[in-house]
């Protein structure tokens, strides 16, 4: 099992995170700040286009 992706597409997560126990921890710190960087910042969701006069 090479990728997370390929473990999902599988169905074996089980098994991805028991090749992967041993890992080293991520850096908890820099996650948290990406994290909060990244809060609030999505772009607004545009309202649906109605069309004045029907091509029907």
């Amino acid at each position: 099992m090479s990728t997370l992706r390929h473990a999902r597409e599988l169905g074996e997560l089980d098994q991805f995170a028991k090749d992967h126990e041993a890992d080293a921890p991520g850096d908890e710190a820099a996650f948290n700040a990406t994290l909060k960087s990244m809060a609030g910042k999505s772009k607004a969701v545009l309202e649906a286009w109605t069309p004045d006069a029907p091509d029907d």
